[in-house]
């Protein structure tokens, strides 16, 4: 058997490349990999990792893609860029094309306003093949989140197009420094596969959003495709009923990853390998045995055909219709299964007469990259113009409603009022003061940052102890504290309770948490403040038995008690509300019907934590300060109060909001700091 590797060292004369074999189990390995993708997005159970049928993609393609350079290393000794690139263009970039400009269309008709002008930028990203690089800036969570762009699933293009641009160049240097030797050339190949997985393992833990998007720490994975497609000699020695075992194997692990992971686990890393060796090994050894012919199931080959058209478009449909049905929770399951099933036949229509017909097109290499780039301009300049059309769709209705101070039992507003304040486009930067001039300690960063506020010059002093939440209240805090003759330190970090149970203290999917935790507990308790206000974000927890859910948290509250000092009086700020969708996102969709956006006080609170606040303040002397009635009336609590906009985003309280509690909270305040110092 000859392969790719047998013949780099001896060069033959230029020849017309030979037609490869079809490989009809790689077929059926997209058409796994795609269904993994597809029903986990449309939230079938059991298949919570089936993010993983990305990774599949990504061995497949370097084993196909590296196949054909090592080919024409052989044939010429060269690698032509103008044709490889050219071929990734009628490849790619049609089908990605025509899904861009459709979803932003679909866009403009079916979402909210606000949401078009971010939607349209992701478009842009998209088309210029860069989106993974923003949701990586963005710090996106591609497994989960309320409004995720319907163009987020284009991280994978945007990784795999960076990777061909350097790879094919990198192979023809190797290759000639190694004086067309496949020992060294293979060699390269490994050592680029090495690095790139170390760098995914040491990336994963410190930002797993970086280590999500980057092409460098998803290098390792094309990689290994790469390293098959050079091993072809080695590999066809396996024995035969070695190499059929191996195969099922190979599949077998694809498909365990896909039910067992979940969004919880650190990835890619180490868990990478699982999947990533599974489709090694089916592409190593699916053409051989029985695994293969399972795979070149008819369904599978179909589905296989038309997996990169179904890959792109699935996605949008799930997004869009979940985003105008305006439900705040996942979409059923019988609906996402009916979306899955309807991007099929969409994705069969893409595939015949977009996707296939420009792809079989043989013209020249300059006249396709010309034309490609020509296409991309012209999309490009319209969603261009398109950004600049949505960022003028109106975001508030015609009315406007008299600024009101903070009352009991807000009736809000039932509509987006023309002097609302944020405004909706300006809501997410609403943060405050703590947040611009830098005391507020990111998510990845452990280091205690700690400002002082209000009465500088006093004896008395304040600490402000938590999360964002407690970044949020601080407008307020602030404002309470300089009234009361207080000194404000700020110990506040994102995404890091002060509040926890015991079995949670010291461990956190955030590995800066519990180093931060401890650090900022070792200054408070150094400094030894008068009062210590806590404030986080704990929300409803629907599912989870009350009764246990309380006992914990008077557990673990209780040793927080232990851990600050025993001079300091404690007052806890019960949170906030929690909607379950953006009420922003909402009001821009309902300027006039302001109060569909509200939520029910029932369902915005988590009566269990509450209760065990009051429990282990009562026990231990300290205080629970709760201002959800200036927040909610008896049934729900509206998304704007008067002409300000209470939330920036599902939980977090704009500052302008916050300002106008400062009074209530210093008159809750006064009673409990009556004895302190």
């Amino acid at each position: 058997m000859t392969t790719v590797e047998d013949r780099l060292n001896t060069r033959a004369p230029a020849e017309r490349a030979p037609r490869r074999p079809f490989r009809a189990d790689i077929q059926g390995l997209r058409a796994i990999a795609v269904g993994l993708v597809v029903l986990d997005h449309a939230g079938v159970p059991l298949l919570g990792g089936g993010y993983v049928g990305v990774d599949v993609f990504f061995v497949i393609s370097g084993f196909l893609i590296t196949g054909h350079l090592l080919e024409g290393l052989h044939r010429t000794g060269r690698i032509d860029l103008a044709r490889f690139y050219a071929a990734r263009a009628r490849r790619i970039l049609p089908a990605a094309l025509v899904t861009i400009v459709l979803t932003t269309i679909a866009s403009f008709l079916v979402v909210s306003p606000l949401r078009v002008v971010d939607i349209v930028h992701d478009a842009l990203a998209s088309a210029l093949y860069v989106p993974n690089i923003v949701f990586a800036v963005r710090e996106t969570d591609y497994l989960a989140g309320t409004a995720p762009s319907p163009f987020q699933h284009f991280w994978s293009l945007g990784v795999e197009e960076q990777f061909y641009i350097v790879w094919p160049v990198l192979l023809l240097v190797a290759y000639l420094v190694g004086r067309r030797s496949r020992s060294v050339l293979l060699a390269a190949i490994a050592v680029v596969t090495v690095a790139s997985f170390a760098a995914s393992v040491l990336t994963t833990p410190v930002s797993e959003f970086l280590a999500f998007f980057s092409p460098h720490t998803r290098a390792w994975e094309f990689g290994v495709g790469a390293l098959l497609a050079g091993c072809g000699a080695a590999l066809a020695r396996v024995p035969g009923v070695v190499a059929g075992v191996l195969g099922w194997a190979g599949l077998l692990t694809i498909l365990l990853a896909g039910a067992f992971y979940s969004a919880d686990i650190a990835y890619p890393g180490v868990a990478a390998l699982v999947p990533v060796g599974g489709a090694a090994l089916v592409v190593a050894f699916g053409a051989r045995g029985e695994v293969g012919r399972a795979l070149s199931a008819r369904p599978l080959q179909v589905v296989g055909a038309i997996s990169y058209s179904l890959y792109l478009v699935h996605w949008p449909m799930l997004v869009l219709t979940h985003e105008h049905l305006g439900i705040d929770s996942p979409l059923a399951l019988p609906v996402g299964l009916v979306i899955a099933a309807a991007a099929v036949p969409v994705a069969w229509v893409l595939y015949t007469v977009v996707e296939t017909p420009i792809r079989s097109w043989r013209g020249p290499s300059r006249r396709v990259l010309v034309a490609s780039t020509a296409a991309t301009l012209v999309v490009v300049t319209g969603l261009v113009a398109g950004s600049a059309a949505a960022s003028v769709l109106p975001l508030t209705s015609s009315r406007t409603e008299p600024e009101r101070s903070a009352g009991e039992l807000p009736t809000g507003t039932p509509f987006v009022p023309a002097n609302l304040s944020p405004t909706l486009d300006r809501a997410i930067a609403d943060t405050g003061e703590i947040y611009t001039n830098g005391c507020q300690q990111n998510l990845r960063e452990s280091t205690v940052l700690t400002c002082s506020f209000g009465a500088l010059d006093s004896p008395r002093t304040m600490a402000l102890f938590g999360d964002s939440h407690a970044g949020r209240w601080f407008p307020a805090l602030e404002r309470a504290a300089t009234a009361l003759g207080y000194r404000l330190d700020t110990y506040t970090k994102s995404g890091c309770r002060s509040e926890e149970t015991a079995a949670a203290w010291e461990s956190s999917k955030n590995d800066s948490c519990s180093a931060w935790r401890e650090a900022a507990v070792a200054r408070i308790t150094a400094d030894a403040p008068d009062v210590v206000v806590l404030a986080n974000h704990l929300g409803p927890t629907p599912g989870k038995d009350p009764s246990v859910q309380s006992a914990d948290w008077v557990d673990g509250l209780s040793q927080l008690y232990d851990r600050l000092p025993a001079s300091s009086r404690v007052i806890t700020l019960a949170d906030s509300p929690e909607f379950a969708a953006s009420p922003v996102l909402c009001l821009s969709s309902h300027l006039d019907a302001a109060d569909v956006c509200a939520v029910e006080r029932s369902d915005a609170l988590n009566p269990a934590i509450r209760e065990a606040q009051r429990t282990v303040a009562a026990d231990r002397g300290g205080a629970v300060v709760d201002l959800t009635d200036y927040l909610c009336n008896t049934s729900t609590c509206p998304a704007v109060i008067g002409s300000t906009l209470v939330y920036s985003d599902e939980h977090h309280l704009t500052a302008t909001f916050s300002q106008t509690l400062a009074g209530a909270l210093s008159a809750r305040l006064a009673p409990h700091l009556e004895d302190v110092g």
